[in-house]
């Protein structure tokens, strides 16, 4: 059942409009263009990787695609096709977001696996923040936890750090970076990926991102 969890919930929300604009209904998609596709300080590509993404919401809960290219070529044959879905919420200055994500591959086709998801976050200050994320792989018993804090020095500039560990191997990773918000819809990031198990990395990125409905 997990393997069509997050295509059903697309499926549903793209296929009720009446439903969804009664709702609180919104639509937003966009893209990262990055040096490289890293996820939990490892490589997934050893050149420039594309991201685009769309993600509907109705009153907290969401669903969305996300896919990047897993080759060395922007248009290459292999890529990763993510399908997730969940509900998020603030109450004051908490917030957290409950969710699955499944991943799948592209040349060679393949259902790899998907994730429970907990995130959570709170605003100490209107400038400093902190939070938490736990994914759990149920079929591999994989957890990988990390802890993450955020100071925005101005509405435009912003710095992060992240440490994280994923259970099985003693893989730890970290990440130390900053983005530049050019205006509402362009960012520019730079941040420093490493692990206990390969070297470091430096990371350039623009994110682009805008509301369709």
């Amino acid at each position: 059942m997990r393997r069509y969890l997050a295509t059903t919930a697309l499926i549903a929300l793209f296929a009720a409009p009446g439903a969804l604009l009664a709702q609180d209904f919104s639509v937003s998609a966009g893209a990262t263009l990055t040096s490289r596709y890293m996820s939990s300080g490892i490589e997934q590509t050893n050149g420039f990787a594309i991201q685009p993404w769309i993600e509907v919401e109705a009153n907290g809960f969401y669903a969305g695609v996300w896919a990047s290219n897993v080759s060395k070529s922007l248009l290459g044959s292999s890529a990763e096709v993510d399908l997730y879905l969940g509900y998020r919420n603030e109450i004051g200055a908490f917030s957290y977001d409950i969710g699955y994500a499944r991943y799948y591959y592209r040349s060679p086709n393949v259902d790899c696996c998907g994730e429970f998801i907990l995130d959570m976050g709170y605003a100490v200050t209107d400038e400093f923040s902190i939070g938490g994320r736990v994914a759990y792989d149920p079929k591999a018993e994989v957890t990988n936890t990390r802890l993450s804090a955020a100071y925005a020095f101005t509405d435009q500039i912003s710095a992060d750090i992240t440490y994280g560990k994923i259970n099985k191997g003693g893989h730890r990773y970290w990440q130390v970076g900053g983005s530049y918000a050019v205006n509402d819809t362009l960012s520019l990031g730079l941040a420093w990926h490493d692990t206990n198990i390969t070297k470091g990395r430096l990371v350039a990125s623009m994110d682009i991102s805008f509301s369709l409905r």
